[in-house]
């Protein structure tokens, strides 16, 4: 009974050896299971088609449309002097810059009064004659006798006298003209970039006293490529075509700062440096209204650096294209329905910053590659992800 419980183990182990071995034998070899080939992952977005304005991005400096200096006509001590007659003061239209002593000026159109009425009698005691005279040849010669000598009825006399008479009265003009000089205005509404005024200073005519730009307009001149020029409107000297709109920003402090212009004019001429044409984009009423605004950057003055922004045509039913999925020798690669990639040759119309316009060669609803792939052929079989794009 002992040996039997010994060999008991000995027997497990032996048949266990036996059935794993006979299992071993009967067992079938797995066949190979070949994974399909899908392609390489890659994004793709559907085209579309939609209206594109065009945009043209551009930069300049803003100056004052109009500049002058001021510069007396007559000359005198200055006797009033505005206030604001100092660098940065805003005038007006109109208003009072400054005024010249004015007491000579009023002697002299007394003068010129004076002579003038000399004058005036002078020509009526001519006139009175030469009438006397007139009648005295007729009475004595009949009313059908030949014309007089010019001497005998005054005429020479009459002649000198009509002239100092309008003399005189030219010299009056000018007297009164000298007066209202001796008050110097605005010409337009404007700033002072620079004076050399004092009360009391004496002035010489012809000699420059002050510096003023105008605060109705800003303009900007922006440098554009010939490219970027097909796109706008540009209006030509003599007509009254309206030019592209505009829009012109001012970043700082991490701000931006708008205003809204319009191209209106050229500059005629293409720098020979770097091939570009100069558009002019003026900005109406440019200083801000609003008095509680007190920040200067709420105006756009003369000498900011300034982004601009021009709208150009609007185009429609345009396809649009990331720069990205753009490839050598202007091709696209497209992917059918059965994910096969097709190198497809495109018309471009325009390229943008992050975008390329196409004129042709592509429809709307089709499926473009947005991934760039190293050895791409065509039919290439690829594993598409979708991915939203315009």
């Amino acid at each position: 009974m002992k040996m039997k419980r010994a060999l008991l183990p000995f027997l497990v182990i032996v048949i266990a050896l036996v059935l794993t071995f006979v299992l071993v034998k009967s067992r079938k070899a797995p066949k190979p299971h070949e994974a399909p080939h899908l392609g390489p992952l890659v994004e793709v977005g559907i085209l579309t088609k939609a209206n594109r304005q065009i945009l043209i991005s551009g930069t300049g400096s803003a100056q004052s449309r109009y500049e002058v200096s001021i510069t007396p006509q007559i000359k005198g001590r200055v006797s009033e002097l505005s206030p604001q007659m100092v660098a940065g003061g805003t005038f007006q239209k109109g208003e009072l810059l400054f005024a010249i002593e004015d007491v000579d000026y009023q002697l002299a159109i007394a003068h010129a009064q004076a002579n003038l009425a000399q004058a005036e009698l002078e020509l009526l005691r001519n006139e009175n004659l030469a009438d006397l005279a007139r009648k005295e040849w007729h009475s004595l010669n009949g009313e059908k006798a030949l014309e007089p000598n010019p001497l005998v009825v005054y005429e020479p006399q009459l002649k000198s006298a009509r002239a100092l008479r309008d003399a005189a009265q030219a010299n009056v003009k000018q007297a009164e003209l000298n007066l209202q000089r001796t008050r110097v205005f605005a010409p337009f509404a404007c700033y002072v970039r620079s004076e050399q005024l004092e009360i009391g200073q004496f002035l010489n005519a012809g000699a420059p006293v002050a510096t003023v730009a105008g605060i109705d307009q800003i303009e900007i001149v922006v440098p554009l490529s010939l490219d970027e020029i097909v796109w706008l409107q540009v209006p030509r000297k003599g007509t009254k075509q309206r030019g592209s709109l505009a829009k012109v920003e001012l970043q700082s402090g991490g701000r931006t700062f708008h205003w809204q212009g319009e191209i209106t004019r050229s500059l005629g001429e293409i720098d020979p440096r770097n091939r570009m044409a100069r558009v002019v984009v003026t900005v109406n009423d440019p200083f801000t209204e609003d008095t509680e605004k007190a920040n200067l950057l709420n105006d756009l003055l003369p000498g900011m650096f300034v982004n601009v922004q021009i709208l150009g045509e609007e185009l429609s039913d345009i396809i649009s294209v990331p720069r990205g999925a753009m490839h050598d020798n202007d091709t696209i690669w497209v992917i059918d329905d059965e994910n096969r990639l097709h190198i497809r040759e495109v018309d471009i119309l325009r390229r943008e910053r992050d975008e390329v316009l196409i004129r042709s060669g592509l429809d709307a609803n089709e499926k473009i590659v947005l991934t760039n792939l190293s050895g791409a052929a065509e039919g290439m079989l690829l594993r598409p992800k979708m991915r939203e794009t315009n």
